[in-house]
């Protein structure tokens, strides 16, 4: 009884101490992240045993020139396939590694537990800015179990750093907004301009979030709104200019971060009619599958040359065109690049997608007073669904959504144990009555 007390009392302390509250969540995150890697570092196809190709063939190897003091090589076009962003970020992990005389790849990992953390506490940050703390924290524990962004810990990718600083820049944004502060709207604009050096997804975010600074403070004078959405592309583009600078200095190429977005969009429909490693393979109705034929047999390098390609066969092929869209639009939500386990993961994610629309329906309804950020959060979870159904569509690239699904989640959770609550209060009443 009394170690009842106890750890009541304990988690009734760190509950109600905010500093004490994020450590534990941290701490919890931690935990869970190395029980995750005890039980499933070896458990997956085979590439997920060992660092994918863009890490072996690119990210590494730019890594390694900055670390010998040679730069970035972007003369030979090879460093701008992707942004410079993560092979920064490793060259210090690799550094740091010759330092101590930790394996690289092992302190890859390390580094990704920690700042796996930190990404979730400023989830729940974002959350208890919007909501109340309950909330905040059902989310936060959601995240931290969530097994698909678990699965980002074994090896080096890119989502890890990605997703911290997009969480850290969206509470930095809240922040601002509420405090009408224009250092802090600066500061969202720096450290998404990081996100974006990072994955290029998060290139046009800022952009939407200026936009939606006219819809969120709607009460607040146009002339303030201007101000701090130009503060935030501002900053924004302090730490996108010099990349651009760079390459156009040495290639003479203007390009939006990297040379990766025609090919991606081209890749994403072609990739649906390939087979992926084990022989698995998308059953594509006729129409469709001539239409992935054609864009494999199209020069589609340039922005230009996809458009021109959308537009001929949404004129020439429209029901192809629209059933090729919604498969899409689908399939951003659980496939993965080579279509293994599919039918697993869908089976997982319906448990977040079904408490998720619930919590969006509940929240729309009863958390009136919350409603204009209900609608932002919306905005950037659709923003990174539009971005995934124009690329590669699978659901690597939509986990960092599935962060902000996670707030709707805990909605949909917290009212469920609200309810149990209320049923044990009545229980134990009706236990003493009859006593």
């Amino acid at each position: 009884m009394n170690f009842i007390k106890s750890t009541t009392f304990f988690f009734y302390t760190v509950y109600n101490k905010k500093r004490a509250l994020l450590f534990f969540i941290f701490l919890i995150s931690i935990f869970v992240s190395l029980l995750f890697l005890f039980f499933f570092k070896d458990i997956g196809p085979s590439q997920h045993a060992v660092p994918g190709t863009d890490y072996l063939y690119f990210y590494e190897p730019v890594a390694e020139s900055i670390l010998q003091g040679k730069g970035i090589p972007v003369k030979e076009n090879f460093a701008i396939r992707y942004p410079p962003g993560y092979p920064v970020f490793l060259s210090m992990i690799f550094y740091l590694s010759q330092l101590i005389g930790i394996n690289k790849l092992e302190l890859v990992v390390i580094f990704n537990i920690v700042i796996t953390a930190f990404a979730c506490c400023f989830l729940f940050l974002i959350a208890e800015l919007i909501f109340r703390k309950r909330i905040a924290l059902i989310a936060s524990f959601l995240w931290l179990s969530y097994p698909f962004n678990l699965w980002f810990l074994k090896n080096p990718n890119t989502e890890v750093p990605f997703i911290f600083l997009l969480f850290l820049g969206i509470w930095f944004y809240i922040l601002a907004l509420k405090k009408k502060h224009s250092g802090f709207i600066f500061i969202t604009g720096v450290i998404l301009g990081l996100a974006s050096l990072v994955r290029p997804i998060g290139l046009l975010l800022p952009l939407l979030l200026a936009l939606m600074i006219f819809f969120l403070l709607k009460e607040t004078s146009r002339k303030i709104q201007f101000f701090l959405a130009i503060i935030l592309l501002i900053g924004n583009l302090i730490i996108i200019f010099p990349w651009e600078y760079y390459v156009f200095s040495e290639t003479g190429r203007l390009i939006p971060l990297s040379t990766g977005g025609p090919p991606s969009i081209a890749g994403g429909i072609i990739w649906l009619s390939k087979e992926g490693q084990g022989g698995n393979r998308i059953t594509l109705s006729s129409d469709v599958l001539a239409l992935t034929v054609r864009a494999e047999n199209s020069t589609l390098n340039t922005t230009g040359d996809v458009l021109y390609f959308f537009l001929q066969e949404l004129v020439d092929q429209p029901i192809a065109f629209f059933k090729l869209i919604g498969l899409k639009i689908v399939r951003a939500w659980y496939s993965t690049s080579q279509m293994w386990w599919e039918g697993q993961i869908l089976a997982v994610q319906i448990l977040y997608l079904l408490t998720g629309f619930i919590g969006i329906a509940l929240g729309i309804k009863t958390l009136t007073e919350d409603i204009k950020y209900i609608f932002f959060l919306l905005s950037v979870i659709f923003y990174f669904w539009g971005m995934t159904i124009l690329g590669l569509s699978m659901l690597r690239y939509m986990v960092p959504a599935m962060g902000f699904f996670m707030i709707f989640s805990a909605i949909t959770v917290n009212i469920l144990l609200d309810k149990w609550n209320k049923k044990i209060r009545k229980f134990r009443q009706n236990k003493l009555k009859n006593y």
